[in-house]
């Protein structure tokens, strides 16, 4: 009868040491994937960000079933979105680092250089990324998505 049921509680780890633990690491991994994103600099990142929001719109507009579209210039690309009205370019422009072009069909004054369907089609196009003697490209036949190389 004058047994002690003890614990022993120095054997592991408490749930709030592990949701510290967890946290920490969260932290650091965001840490070190924003400065991996500043470090690229000139064709890579400009690439990263054309397939970034093209990716996005071409996800937009199948979820939304509204056709939406990119107008690229030299300096940068806007987005645009498709009214009763016409077309809606944004003001805002997300700014190129260095040289871009892009080849595909004529466009009207006011349409965008690329259009997004709501059936997952696109524009076919081939744009170019270039900075002295380094040139990438990212192209897309309209059906079978975004190639860049």
């Amino acid at each position: 009868m004058g047994r002690a049921i003890t614990s022993d509680n120095s054997a592991g780890f408490s749930l709030i040491e592990l949701l510290i633990a967890v946290a920490v690491m969260a932290v650091l991994a965001v840490g070190a994937s924003l400065s991996i994103g500043r470090m690229q600099s000139g064709i890579p990142q400009d690439q990263a960000l054309f397939q970034r929001y093209f990716d996005s719109l071409k996800e937009l507009s199948i979820t939304s079933g509204q056709s939406r579209g990119m107008k690229i210039t030299p300096k940068g690309m806007q987005l645009a979105t498709q009214t009763p009205r016409g077309w809606q370019v944004s003001e805002q422009v997300l700014v190129w680092r260095h040289q871009v072009a892009v080849t595909s069909r004529p466009v009207p004054a006011n349409a965008p250089d690329l259009e997004f369907l709501a059936n997952g089609e696109t524009t076919a196009f081939t744009i170019t990324f270039s900075r002295k003697d380094n040139v990438g490209r990212c192209q897309s036949d309209g059906f079978m998505g975004l190639t860049c190389e």
